[in-house]
């Protein structure tokens, strides 16, 4: 009867819209490293831990004021709070629950609720038992101040930060790759402390040396002295003591040398990694990304086009030389190998990725990046350059979205350009912005107020722009040119491709997302 109304509660849950949504956000504010509410929610979690740690020291030779101690307690229950939502996410109960449920009738195995009790207890009490709750809930106990003792648990609160300082999680992540070395110095130093504080406490602590009355005189005098602190407390005054002394600094600073060197290592090895992550974490923030491929001559004119347009794009080559040119105009980059599925899926799957240009001049590479892409999101739009022409049937059947042949468009052009020479400076001057006058497009979305409106009725006279073509519902293959300006009826998701002032444009553009503001 129990393990029914358990796995019955467990899809009720799993079918509640508010349920998910609410732990959803709860992912959101604590965990997801994508979301946008989450930095605000560290830097204000933070910001509690300095100012209850600062009220605490205070407290320790003040009595605090009625205000503090109310500011203290509601920080307290925010902590509590933060640890319970932690506690909720970090596993998903119900789905076990479901997950259990569907192996035992596969299996046809009899249900058990201890089973299912069991379960998710074992799983809740791994979170509880993990480094970071723990930091968690020691940090709450220094303010129940009857227990004064409990104030050593201060330093808990202030380990709380680490949670929330990418910087100082990345560099101890990097530090944990060298733990094998880290090891070994450590080893080497407990060895040498203790092998020199025996030597001195059997030269010097039997009545030589009025300092050292103890074994533990002798390892504290070898700690400070390995470590180079030296407070001259504890002199050796032995030629034997003097001899120790000298090689246990010695030791000690050759083994400061290597530790040092060995974190210098480190941070070099993983720095392309750090600003890999942080240029990720940049572009995650970006909605309809354009990620560019390969940074030749025709990536560098393509990013200069977009940068130009106020496009949001990165650009992604393993070239230093190309890198540094994109570093120097200023672009979003990133220097990695366009082959790995690593680079695709963080750049292209885990953001708002619309459209990817493939622009390397190597077609096996450029049809190994297509294949990927096309293989997870038929939805992206994929623009491919070809290098050769007989790859050109290849692309498309690979379902690329637009295949460039450079060396074929400049000769069309060309001769295009030979018997049309007006008609082509004059599009060079509307799309290079010469003038005025621009090519631009007008999109209709769900919920203007322009749709079942004519086109004259938003382009009135007195703005001078012309329609050129409606996009119907964002198709490329369905265009319709010239349309009727009093006749033709605006759709949702309809794209109106304009000319005109760019001043005129803009003023409708702003009017009509001014409604969605």
């Amino acid at each position: 009867m129990l393990a029914r109304l358990i796995i019955s509660f467990a899809y009720f849950l799993d079918s509640s819209k508010n349920y998910c949504r609410a732990k959803s956000l709860a992912y959101d504010i604590l965990e997801n490293p994508k979301s946008r509410i989450k930095p605000y929610f560290d830097t204000f979690i933070i910001f509690l831990v300095l100012v209850t740690v600062s009220i605490l020291i205070y407290d320790i030779a003040h009595k605090l004021t009625y205000h503090f101690v109310l500011f203290e307690n509601m920080a307290v229950v925010i902590f509590i709070l933060e640890w319970l939502g932690r506690f909720w996410i970090s596993s998903s109960s119900h789905n076990m629950i479901i997950e259990y449920h569907k192996k035992s009738i596969d299996n046809d195995e009899k249900i058990s609720a201890y089973k299912i009790l069991k379960m998710i207890f074992l799983k809740k009490i791994k979170y509880v038992f993990s480094p970071m709750s723990i930091i968690d809930l020691l940090a709450i106990l220094p303010t129940y101040r009857p227990l004064r003792v409990l104030r050593v648990f201060l330093i808990f609160r202030l380990l709380k930060i680490f949670r929330y300082t990418k910087s100082l999680n990345t560099f101890f992540k990097i530090l944990s790759d060298k733990k094998f070395e880290f090891n070994f110095l450590l080893l080497i130093g407990i060895f040498a402390v203790f092998m020199s504080a025996t030597i001195m406490y059997v030269f010097e602590g039997i009545g030589n040396n009025p300092n050292i009355k103890s074994y533990l005189d002798a390892v504290y005098w070898s700690i400070i002295t390995i470590t180079t602190v030296g407070y001259g407390d504890i002199t050796p005054v032995t030629y034997t003591g003097k001899v120790i002394t000298f090689f246990l600094v010695g030791g000690g600073f050759l083994i400061l040398v290597l530790a040092t060197s060995v974190v210098t290592n480190a941070l070099s090895e993983k720095i392309d990694l750090v600003r890999e992550n942080k240029l990720l974490s940049q572009a995650n923030k970006l909605e309809q990304l354009i990620v560019v491929f390969g940074f030749g001559r025709m990536g560098r004119t393509l990013a200069g086009e977009l940068y130009q347009h106020k496009k949001d794009f990165i650009v992604v080559d393993r070239d230093e030389e190309n890198i540094s040119k994109a570093k120097e105009l200023g672009y979003l980059y990133m220097k990695a190998d366009v082959s790995q599925y690593e680079v695709i899926n963080n750049l292209v799957f885990q953001n708002d990725v619309k459209k990817v240009v493939v622009t390397t001049d190597n077609d096996a590479l450029n049809l190994s990046v297509l294949l990927t892409i096309k293989a997870e999101r038929k939805d992206i739009e994929v623009i491919i350059r070809a290098n050769n022409y007989n790859n050109i049937k290849k692309f498309k059947i690979a379902q690329a979205d637009f295949v460039i042949f450079p060396y074929e468009t400049v000769a069309e052009v060309a001769v295009e350009y030979i018997g049309n020479s007006v008609k082509f400076d004059a599009i060079e001057n509307i799309l290079l912005q010469k003038n005025s006058i621009t090519l631009d497009e007008i999109n209709i979305q769900e919920g203007n107020e322009m749709i079942g409106k004519s086109i004259s009725e938003i382009l009135m006279n007195d703005t001078n722009i012309t329609s050129i073509a409606i996009l119907k519902n964002g198709d490329d293959k369905h265009f319709i040119f010239n349309p009727s300006i009093d006749n033709y009826k605006l759709e949702a998701n309809d794209t109106l491709v304009v000319i005109g002032d760019i001043k005129n444009i803009d003023k409708i553009k702003k009017c009509i997302s001014r409604q969605f503001a």
